[in-house]
Formats: C-alpha cells, sequence, structure tokens
C-alpha cells in the first residue's frame, strides 16, 4: 500500500476513535480531511454524516448522506441515516421515503420495516 493510502487509513482510525469517544467535532475535523484525499470514502461520509446529525447539525448530515447514496444507491445504512435526519428536522415525509428506500433494497430488515410502520402512523 502507498504512504497516501495508509496515511487515509490511519487518519480514518483516528476519526472512528474520536467518534466513537463522543468527540464529534474532532471526528467530522477529522473525516473532512480524508474528504478532501478521497471525496468519495464512504466511510469518511457515513460517520461524519452521522456526527453532523449527533451534533444536531441535520443539514449538514442531509448534505453528506445524499453525497453517500449517491455514490452508492444500495447504501442502506446511509438511507436510514438521512431518514433520521430528516425526521430530527422534523420532515416525516422525506424520512418515510428514505425509511421506504432501505426498506426496499433490504426488505429482511426488521429495524427498516419498523421504520417505515411507525412512520405511516403518524
Amino acid at each position: 500500500m502507498n504512504n497516501e493510502g495508509e496515511d487515509l487509513e490511519d487518519l480514518i482510525d483516528e476519526g472512528l476513535n474520536r467518534f466513537n469517544a463522543d468527540k464529534y467535532g474532532d471526528a467530522i475535523r477529522i473525516f473532512t480531511k480524508v474528504l478532501q484525499i478521497d471525496s468519495e470514502h464512504s466511510d469518511a461520509l457515513y460517520y461524519r454524516a452521522i456526527a453532523w446529525t449527533n451534533k444536531g447539525n441535520f443539514e449538514q448530515a442531509i448534505a453528506d448522506f445524499t453525497q453517500a447514496v449517491k455514490h452508492d444507491p444500495y447504501a442502506t445504512d446511509a438511507w436510514v441515516g438521512r431518514g433520521d435526519a430528516w425526521q430530527g428536522k422534523g420532515d416525516v415525509k422525506r424520512a418515510l421515503a428514505d425509511f421506504k428506500k432501505a426498506h426496499n433494497i433490504d426488505s429482511g430488515n426488521p429495524d427498516y420495516k419498523r421504520r417505515v410502520s411507525d412512520l405511516e402512523e403518524k
């Protein structure tokens, strides 16, 4: 592996360590560095989006999740994450659409089915 690839993985590891320690601002800064090197790095996009969600910045989270699903339209975690961010903003209609998308991709996942059912009842 070349040095840039190793450095990238070191940054990802450090970002995940900060994320897991609930240091979301630090994690966001580190994942942003990764995305400056590789703008399509799926883990960096996903975890930065979750960190934004955890900080209550739903707009930034939605932007990152949207970029993630553009790169991989079958990334159910990104669809669910974006649905959570929409729900955090109070947009139940868009949240439901994203949860349905995840459920359509992986219909056997009981969490996705529950999320759809919960919002359809509202």
